[in-house]
């Protein structure tokens, strides 16, 4: 289809509404009919020529509605500015993917797009947020789940689930309940305040019962916390140290470092994670 057919069936589309898209509630904004039949003309001779400045220009006199839809996520910890260019992206996939012969609003479908961008980059973050020890527990209790409904042809109790991994119930429940405020959320359905501070209490995970040469897990979560609050490089001495048990002149080989760079970066991790756990360790 020409340039001209294109802004032809846009104008005629000029004074359509939509207000939903992909099953999402979409927000309306107040707009002159002449503004929303401009914006079909430029997104249909984009669509057209792929010209770069045209796309720009589309990206600019839109960036408004972008404002107006990052007003629903303000309560998310995230940089004003990292969602604003989430946003932008996802502006730029709807002038790519818009079509005039829908007969919908460019900015209805637009905010529709937007939303979803911002929707699926805050819940990635939160996930990406998560201490490792909740995602290897989240993995744990998967794991078991998945092996005991097929064992006993029947989905298992929170309790069964405990006694197979070791966890209390009160556990398997706050570690349910977190992964649940992050992940279950329906594509459509914005992540709520609560899944934006949702953090485990980790004093309510405790192990049933204590297993020969393994730590209790209350304690394997200390020291995971301890850990993460070491840097890259002191963390990674620290696990060839003591979680491979290479000697000081093996871990000094390994890293291109001399054994008494080791030896002092060593004694820092250990005296930082000390203060943290507030005990011996190692």
């Amino acid at each position: 289809m020409s340039v001209a057919a294109k802004k032809k069936e846009c104008a005629a589309a000029g004074d359509e509404h939509g207000a939903v898209h992909g099953g999402a509630e979409v927000v309306e904004f107040p707009r002159a009919g002449g503004v929303e039949r401009r914006n079909k003309e430029m997104v249909a001779a984009y669509q057209e020529s792929r010209d770069p400045a045209l796309l720009s220009a589309i990206v600019e006199r839109n960036q408004g509605l972008l404002h107006a839809v990052l007003k629903r996520f303000t309560y998310f910890p995230d940089p004003y500015e990292d969602l604003l260019q989430v946003a932008n992206l996802g502006l730029i996939k709807a002038v790519q993917r818009f079509d005039c012969g829908r007969g919908i609003e460019f900015s209805s479908y637009a905010t529709a797009i937007v939303d979803g961008e911002v929707r699926h980059h805050l819940r990635d973050n939160m996930l990406m947020r998560q201490p490792r020890w909740l995602k290897k527990l989240e993995k744990l209790i998967e794991e078991a789940s998945v092996e005991l409904n097929r064992t006993l042809k029947r989905p298992p109790s929170v309790a069964e689930i405990a006694e197979k991994t070791n966890v209390s119930e009160e556990g398997v429940l706050e570690v349910l309940k977190a992964h649940s405020a992050v992940s279950l959320h329906q594509v459509d359905d914005p992540p709520g305040r609560e899944a934006a501070g949702a953090q485990p209490d980790s004093s309510r995970i405790r192990s049933l019962h204590y297993e020969s040469f393994s730590l209790p897990v209350e304690d394997r979560i200390l020291l995971e916390e301890a850990l993460d609050a070491l840097s890259i490089f002191q963390r990674k001495i620290v696990y060839l140290l003591f979680f491979r048990d290479l000697t000081q002149s093996e871990v000094a080989d390994e890293m291109g470092l001399s054994q008494r760079k080791v030896s002092r970066e060593s004694a820092k991790a250990l005296s930082r994670m000390k203060a943290i756990l507030n005990t011996k360790i190692f």
